[in-house]
């Protein structure tokens, strides 16, 4: 008997492992967002600006990652499925960076990585709305409510008052934690539809990452050269300041590229549902490196408290008692937790 468990609770450390490991790079996309938008870390670019050159270089991991995997980048199903793609890449790109980089001029990073947590309660709302495999429980009422009430202390009573608009920083947050969950209610329609048609493709995480990526790239770029088209010059990029390039190389190479692999291995040897706890340490990780690599203030009631309430609030929205198998394995599939 020995020997059959420990191959597999070898699988589970490894995926506790990468997991937790995903969970810190997630947290460390905070600290680090504001210290590449705020001028008070040093010289700056157009926000947007990073969001296109982050997703430029992404999109070529991930198709080069993709072909690898799957043999295929399957650009005809694509194709065909191009409009909920792009509206999927407008979501968890364009909105998403927007929120996410411009929030982060006026607000502080410990305060981001909370607010932004509340994707998984608006997920709840979205999906019991819109989507029949979804209903409202008091697990899910309950966890709701007190993910809303870590906003409201982390709103009402955060220590970091030194920044430009913390108000208007923690808006910009919630709406690009909002839509996150808009794409992720999205993506799970998506799959929905095409698990209902056996003998259509049957997109994987990577396939469906891979090319909202490249459709919210696409989405993307223009609004970011319209404000900023002295960008339209090449040479303008060699005079990114070396720390931005570090900061975008953290986003992309670590953060969207490897931490979302981590992820997706973590989910392989556990399964979608126990792996989403683990989003609960992202805004833990958050706080903590703030206060280690920004000097953030760390309210000794204000945050834990907040803390365990919005992660208590995902545990309960996250608990599924009443999925069928078939149900069960969409939402595995449609996981993705990649909060920046």
């Amino acid at each position: 008997m020995e020997t059959i468990l420990n191959p597999y609770k070898k699988q589970e450390i490894i995926a506790y492992i990468l997991l937790i490991l995903t969970a810190i790079i997630w947290g460390g996309t905070w600290p680090l967002g504001r210290w590449i938008v705020s001028k008070d870390y040093g010289e700056i670019i157009p926000p947007m600006m990073i969001a296109v050159i982050r997703y430029f270089l992404a999109i070529i991991c991930f198709f080069l990652i993709l072909r690898y995997k799957e043999g295929t980048l399957n650009w005809r199903f694509a194709k065909e499925n191009w409009i909920i793609l792009t509206f999927m890449g407008l979501m968890s790109v364009t909105i998403y960076q927007i929120g996410y980089l411009v929030g982060e001029i006026f607000t502080a990073a410990s305060d981001a990585s909370i607010m932004v947590a509340t994707n998984a309660v608006w997920v709840v709302i979205l999906s019991s709305t819109f989507l029949k495999t979804e209903f409202f429980t008091w697990k899910k009422i309950i966890g709701t409510l007190l993910a809303f009430t870590a906003v409201v202390i982390v709103v009402g009573f955060s220590p970091n008052e030194d920044v430009p608009n913390r108000i208007f920083g923690d808006i910009l947050i919630l709406i690009a934690a909002f839509a996150y969950a808009t794409y992720t209610v999205a993506s799970r329609y998506f799959l929905n539809k095409t698990h209902n048609n056996p003998e259509s493709y049957q997109p994987s995480s990577l396939w469906i990452i891979t090319w909202v990526s490249f459709f919210g790239f696409l989405a993307t770029t223009p609004i970011a050269l319209l404000f900023s088209p002295e960008y339209l010059n090449p040479i303008e990029y060699f005079g990114v300041p070396v720390r931005i390039w570090f900061g975008i190389a953290y986003l992309t190479f670590l953060s969207t590229v490897g931490a979302y692999t981590f992820y997706l291995e973590g989910v392989k040897r556990l399964d979608a549902s126990r792996a989403a706890i683990f989003q609960t340490l992202v805004p833990l990780f958050g706080v903590i490196l703030s206060a280690i690599f920004l000097q953030e203030q760390f309210d000794v009631l204000i945050y834990p408290f907040s803390l365990l309430f919005v992660i208590l609030g995902i545990i309960l929205v996250n608990l599924k008692s009443h999925l069928n198998k078939k149900e069960k394995k969409v939402n595995d599939l449609s996981t993705d937790k990649g909060f920046t």
